[in-house]
């Protein structure tokens, strides 16, 4: 029988073998059991940092801004379950994402062995690929390696990307013997995904762009966003208005309906007959549920991953094609001539929102929709890349900024589970993978729930925004009767002690002109710049801004 392998031996070989398949990325949260695979990091591009949580989102971030897979290594134990919220994510964002856990041999399992919990499994469904590593054996074993690394990276960049768990049992003693060479690995790269275009069977596209149409761009990964063009020549060629989510990339561009969610807060808006949804789900629930009146195949979604987007039953026609090889497919589609009343008069309603909201915010305060107005001007001006946090910032970038890039601007959020969770790690993920600087964007809470990350963004120039209303405020937006502090968590901290912990730049924003000077100002370093906003004032604005469009006298053509 032929000598077991060492652990470094064997966990040099995992290592090699990833980085040959294109994960070459890694984020690394120490610990004894993990030392194996730790050691064959050595020379390659690491991040470190204590928490495995944050870990976990500042990977699922580069992979956000790159495409490509980055691998997450933790030690055993609990540490593998702080994974779990940054794998729901990249589950439900399609993105690719390697979890690579240090776990005890299995003979250790079920014995109440210290630091030792059943990690095989523990990501249930929220994982494309899934295996328990053998312990290090011998040679002839370890060649067996290759073809499971090629599976698990093939699964992870597939036709729909998503995370992958390799769990590796290590064996005691961890680290003894000296490095070693390398032992090369047989792999093969993943196959690409198809970009083939295909009409669905029986979609008759005649009937489809007769009449009311609505061009819909949803939420798209960075590498789509930059062919948002073809969709601005496809919408015009149709005669059909245009709707781009925040996290579309063509939120900021002219040309499209940009407060769609403002002008549906009316009751008289007439539903499209058809639409054509590229991309991922909306920011907007009003504009989700206007649309959802167009079913079957009066709702045709352009996407290439095939999860399942439907949430209002409308059983959508699906055509898994990515959007150039769509938009060429319909350009050579002869089209009948466009009646423009339809499209005329929404972009007459935008116009008239557009002066609602300008009026309600010229007088200069520091409101949220002002700040994220502010935020989106130099996005455009500086041509670098945002990230949203959830709750109100990203509602607000959604419905109140104007058109003022010319250019696609890259939009990224945390939109899969729609988290609080790993905002700031997630930004610090996305600074080091876009390689440039990053303008950031989020709530007290958000910042509070994540606070512990700050430590990643050190040496990279990222502005973190926070909003600091108390304790959040979207719930004032539902129809909820609960005692404030059950459902708000009112507090009355700032963010200026834990920016000095982390050794980061701080200011105090006092005003909407301070603010917009300090987003003009080039920077290198990371720092915090912190509104302070009241949750009350700012719910009584958004209803002032809904009044105010209700009262419009608006048309809606034929």
């Amino acid at each position: 029988m032929s000598e077991t392998v060492s652990n470094r031996v064997w966990g040099q070989v995992i290592i090699d073998g990833l980085c040959e398949l294109g994960a070459d990325r890694f984020f690394l949260s120490p610990g004894a059991r993990s030392a194996p695979l730790a050691a064959a990091l050595s020379g390659r591009n690491v991040t470190t940092h204590y928490d495995e949580r944050g870990v976990a989102f500042a990977a699922l971030g580069w992979a956000m801004a790159t495409g490509g897979p980055a691998v997450c290594v933790t030690t055993s134990g609990s540490a593998v379950a702080n994974l779990l919220p940054a794998c729901v994510e990249a589950y439900h964002s399609n993105l690719p994402l390697v979890l690579l856990t240090a776990d005890r041999p299995p003979e250790l399992r079920g014995t109440g062995a210290n630091q030792t919990i059943q990690q095989p499994g523990l990501f249930g469904g929220f994982v494309r690929y899934a295996i328990d590593l053998p312990c290090a054996q011998d040679a002839q074993a370890m060649q067996k390696l290759g073809p499971l690394l090629t599976q698990a990276l093939a699964a992870a960049e597939g036709l729909q990307p998503g995370p992958v768990h390799l769990n590796v049992p290590i064996r005691e003693p961890l680290l003894v013997d000296a490095p070693t060479e390398s032992v090369p690995l047989s792999v093969c790269s993943p196959a690409s995904a198809s970009q083939k275009c295909d009409w669905p069977l029986g979609f008759d596209i005649s009937e489809f762009v007769s009449g009311r149409g609505i061009v819909v761009i949803g939420r798209l990964a960075v590498c789509d966003q930059s062919e948002v063009a073809a969709i601005f020549h496809l919408a015009k060629r149709l005669g059909w208005p245009l709707l781009a989510d925040a996290t579309s990339g063509a939120r900021l561009m002219p040309g499209t309906v940009r407060h769609a969610d403002w002008i549906l807060s009316r009751t008289d808006v007439p539903a499209p007959d058809r639409v054509l949804h590229f991309g991922g789900p909306l920011v907007s629930k009003r504009v989700a549920k206007w649309l959802s009146s167009c079913r079957d195949n009066d709702c045709l979604q352009v996407r290439l991953y095939p999860d399942v987007l439907d949430p209002w039953q409308q059983r959508p026609t699906v055509m898994r094609a990515g959007i150039h090889p769509f938009c060429e497919a319909f350009d050579r589609i002869e089209l009948p001539a466009r009646e423009s009343s339809w499209t005329d008069s929404l972009a007459a309603a935008d116009e008239a929102v557009a002066s609602v909201i300008e009026s309600h915010l010229n007088g200069g305060e520091l409101s949220e929709p002002a700040i994220l107005r502010a935020l989106a001007d130099s996005a455009a001006q500086s041509s670098v890349p945002v990230f949203l946090g959830n709750s109100m910032p990203i509602r607000d970038f959604d419905s109140c900024v104007a058109a003022v890039s010319s250019a696609v601007v890259n939009i990224f959020a945390n939109r899969g589970a729609s988290g609080i969770d790993g905002n700031i790690a997630t930004v610090a993920g996305l600074a080091m993978g876009c390689a440039s600087p990053l303008l950031a964007v989020m709530g007290d809470l958000a910042a509070l729930h994540d606070l512990n990350s700050l430590p990643l963004l050190h040496g990279l120039p990222v502005t973190l925004v926070i909003i600091n209303n108390g304790g959040g405020g979207i719930f004032r937006f539902l129809p909820i009767d609960v005692e404030e502090r059950l459902l708000e968590t009112p507090h009355d901290w700032e963010f200026r002690g834990g920016a000095q912990q982390f050794g980061m730049e701080y200011h105090q924003v006092a005003s909407l002109s301070e603010l917009r000077g300090l987003l003009a100002e080039r920077h290198v370093a990371p720092r915090i710049l912190e509104c302070r906003t009241e949750r009350g004032a700012n719910h009584a604005l958004h209803l002032r801004i809904v009044e105010a469009c209700r009262a419009l006298s608006l048309s809606w053509g034929d």
